[in-house]
């Protein structure tokens, strides 16, 4: 009969994450990942499989909530040109400075998207999906007239993401958060803003935290 766990695997997977975030996978030693979870060799194999199937589980983990943030800036409470200024103003508080924790989604695209076929093909989906997110913030926009209709929210989302996403990967280098408020404010130029989105982005704050 088959010993029971002792561990959360829950917990397992979000100290794996921590671990596989800092270094890397090629950087992050099977020695390193037992210390950071705190498992036995043979319990990691025996749940998990190895040290690639726990980076698998972390990092799509860790893709689910990069895009699960973003689906959130779509369906917010605030007038949608607002929340894409507050998504900017939120993303150069939080990673300004080397703030916030490593993102594995974005360490896991840059190490091994080009070298990976099952992590290029998850980046791939998490990129398009929250490009699909930023494009139908624009369009509410539209919609409320806050946005011109002529402008195109499909290359109006990818921008996004990739401000956004270069945001972060900039932060997490250093960079400080004026220099990102800068740059997340900047990038607002690029959205052909109607007199009545101006007027909503003057009437509040909006969720700057």
């Amino acid at each position: 009969m088959a010993r029971p766990r002792t561990f959360d695997e829950a917990d397992v997977v979000a100290r794996a994450r921590r671990a596989f975030a800092e270094t890397g996978f090629a950087g992050t030693s099977l020695d390193t990942l037992l210390e950071a979870t705190g498992l036995a060799r043979q319990s990691l194999y025996n749940a998990f499989g190895g040290k690639k199937e726990l980076f698998m589980r972390a990092f799509l983990a860790d893709t689910a909530e990069a895009v699960d943030a973003v689906e959130a800036v779509r369906h917010g409470s605030d007038s949608p040109i607002t929340r894409i200024r507050a998504q900017l103003v939120h993303v150069a508080v939080q990673h300004g400075g080397a703030q916030a924790a490593p993102s594995l989604f974005t360490k896991a695209a840059v190490e091994l998207a080009g070298q990976d076929d099952a992590v290029a093909t998850t980046v791939a989906a998490a990129f398009e999906a929250m490009r699909t997110h930023y494009a139908a913030c624009i369009a509410d926009a539209q919609t409320a007239g806050e946005v011109d209709a002529g402008a195109d929210p499909g290359a109006l989302g990818a921008f996004f993401v990739a401000v956004i996403e270069g945001m972060s990967t900039l932060g997490g280098s250093g960079a400080t958060r004026a220099t990102l408020l800068e740059i997340g404010l900047a990038s607002m130029a690029a959205i052909p803003v109607t007199p009545l989105g101006h007027e909503h982005l003057g009437a509040g704050d909006g969720d700057w935290t």
